[in-house]
């Protein structure tokens, strides 16, 4: 059985110097934000957007500052390896077999839906080989 990822126990225990702030509401169209010591996550997400923006400002602080020209390409890729930290296989086998949409399977995860929606575009051939050979098994589930 995989364990869930815990972003605010992983910050505590491999970042105590780092401070999370929910408190502001942060600028149209930003979710979170690494700055100096502080990640700034706006006070309108719920809570497993919090979750999730925390996720991916945990993997910014791990990956370092970025030059302005790889900017763009390194949100995706930060996106991605987000999605799969927050949503391994099996629980998104779990995920399909319940939800019938991506609205109700970023809640049966317990993330939000682009984090869905980024691990479904990121899904290897294989990983699409078995979830199909799974779909249908309810024992994994």
């Amino acid at each position: 059985m995989h364990s869930v990822w815990h972003p605010w126990k992983t910050a505590a225990e491999r970042y105590p110097h780092i401070n999370i702030v929910c408190k502001h509401r942060l600028p149209q169209g930003i979710r979170g934000l690494l700055k100096g010591d502080t990640i700034w996550l706006c006070n309108t997400l719920t809570q497993a957007e919090r979750r999730s923006t925390l996720t991916h400002e945990l993997i910014h602080l791990d990956r370092g500052v970025v030059a302005p020209p790889l900017r763009q390409r390194e949100e995706w890729y930060v996106d991605a390896l987000a999605a799969r930290r927050l949503i391994p296989l099996p629980a998104l086998l779990r995920g399909l077999q319940r939800a019938q949409d991506d609205y109700e399977l970023a809640e049966e995860l317990w993330t939000d839906v682009h984090t869905v929606r980024v691990r479904r575009e990121i899904l290897t051939a294989g990983e699409i080989a078995w979830i199909d050979q799974h779909l249908d098994d309810m024992e994994i589930a």
